[in-house]
Order: C-alpha cells, then sequence, then structure tokens
C-alpha cells in the first residue's frame, strides 16, 4: 500500500510539473496571438464603419522636413541590392521577434516579461490608433509609385498557401519600427552589445521606407512606441504582469491536482 501509494504521488508531482511547463508557456506565448487577431480587427472596423483613410498630415510633415519624402527619393533609386536587403528584412518581420521571445524567455524569465509587457502595451496603442485614425502607407497614397516586389513574400506565400495581404489603413505608427525598437532595447539589455541592435533597427527603417510601406514620421512615431513600452513594461507593468502569469499557472495546477484527487478517490 505504501509503494503504491508513493507511486501517485510520484505520478501526481510530475504530472503537476509538466502542466505548469505548459500552462507557463501558453499563458506567455497566448498574448502574441491575441496581438495579431486584435490587428486583424481593426483592419475589419475600418473597412466597415469607418471606410475613411488619412495620409495627408504625415505627407505635409514628410515635405516640410525633406522637400520630397523619403519614400519617393527611394523609390527612385531601384536597385537589385537594395531590393533584395529590404524584402529580407521586411519579410523576416513578426519571425525574428518572436523567436528572440523564445530565446529570452530561456535566458531571462523577468526580461522576457517586461519584454511581453511592452508588447502588449505597443500593441493596444497602435491598434486604437489604427482605429481611431487610419493612415494610409505610401504605396496608396503617392501617386505613380509601385511597391518593389518581394519574391521572398511571394515564395512564402506560394509555399503555404496563404495570401500575406498588407494592410492599408495601419501605416501610422509603423509596428515593424516599434517591434524592432523593443527587440533592440531587450537585446541590448540580455548582451550588452549595442551594434546588433542598432543595425536591424536602421535595416527595418530603410526597408519600411524602400518598400512604400511606412513614411518618416510613421517610423519615428514607431520607434518612440517602442522606446516608450520598454521603459513602461519595465518599471511597471512587467513585473506585475509575471506575477499575474504565475498566479493563472498556480491556479491551473491546483484545479489539475483536485480533479486528481477526485479521479483517485472514486470507486
Amino acid at each position: 500500500m505504501y509503494l503504491s501509494e508513493q507511486v501517485r504521488q510520484d505520478n501526481g508531482y510530475t504530472q503537476n510539473t509538466v502542466l505548469r511547463v505548459v500552462a507557463r508557456y501558453t499563458l506567455y506565448f497566448l498574448p502574441f496571438l491575441i496581438a495579431y487577431e486584435a490587428y486583424e480587427y481593426a483592419r475589419a472596423i475600418v473597412i466597415h464603419f469607418r471606410g475613411l483613410v488619412y495620409y495627408g498630415v504625415v505627407l505635409d510633415i514628410s515635405k516640410k522636413l525633406f522637400g520630397t519624402p523619403l519614400t519617393l527619393v527611394l523609390a527612385s533609386h531601384r536597385s537589385i541590392v537594395l531590393g533584395t536587403i529590404a524584402g529580407v528584412v521586411y519579410a523576416l518581420h513578426p519571425l525574428y521577434f518572436f523567436l528572440f521571445a523564445v530565446y529570452l524567455l530561456l535566458r531571462s524569465k523577468r526580461l522576457f516579461e517586461d519584454l511581453l509587457a511592452a508588447f502588449l502595451l505597443a500593441s493596444v496603442v497602435a491598434v486604437t490608433v489604427y482605429v481611431v485614425w487610419p493612415c494610409a502607407p505610401p504605396w496608396i497614397a503617392l501617386p505613380g509609385v509601385q511597391r518593389p516586389p518581394n519574391f521572398l513574400l511571394e515564395a512564402l506565400e506560394f509555399i503555404t498557401g496563404v495570401r500575406i495581404d498588407p494592410n492599408p489603413y495601419a501605416a501610422m505608427p509603423s509596428m515593424h519600427l516599434t517591434m524592432a525598437t523593443i527587440f533592440a532595447y531587450y537585446y541590448y539589455r540580455l548582451r550588452k552589445e549595442p551594434i546588433v541592435p542598432v543595425t536591424w533597427v536602421t535595416l527595418m527603417a530603410f526597408s519600411t521606407m524602400y518598400t512604400l510601406n511606412h513614411y518618416f514620421v510613421d517610423i519615428v512615431a514607431g520607434i518612440a512606441l517602442g522606446l516608450v513600452s520598454c521603459l513602461v513594461g519595465d518599471k511597471y507593468l512587467g513585473p506585475r504582469l509575471g506575477k499575474r502569469l504565475e498566479k493563472l499557472v498556480d491556479k491551473l495546477v491546483a484545479i489539475n491536482g483536485q480533479n486528481s484527487v477526485k479521479g483517485l478517490a472514486a470507486p
């Protein structure tokens, strides 16, 4: 009887350990999926309820700063090399960010929680702006320009059979730059090495303008949103979010333990 009870306890401990790991990783990465769905819902809201897009303000600011918007300047200097670089960098969004999030979780749970908090805060702000003030990207707003072909995205569409549709209402702010900034911030906090994060943000800024998906103002707004979200996430949201997620994990494990005890007690 003693051995049988010991085996049951060991099995229960193993099940709880596995459940805790599965629950923790599920709760940690579920917000990324929710943010993506919110992004898609924002697009649907704009299409069905607003029917308006804006671009005059950001375009005027770009003209005042540079005379000719930088997106138009880049559109007049096409090359295979620049197109390849811009296409690859742009197509890696958001895959690189999620892979880095997994890596960060394995290296530092606290930094991951701060990153997750920053990402959620930035997503809430960005999606709200997309709904309240939808802004058309340069490839729609500027006459006589076309986006360069992105063979990597086309190959991905061919392999997956899924149409990767660009959002014509989400130019401001640039979430490409917001997420690149969040990545850069936590990469630096983890590795204390500035070359990789600065280079990546620079490449992403170039690629978003070269592919005519964002204005210069969108890029500045995206970087600013990323920095503010990181600072707020570090100081206020990250620790609280981590504690709340751990409490949810504990509740799930406790519920599973109660169900296991009932199962053992059943005749």
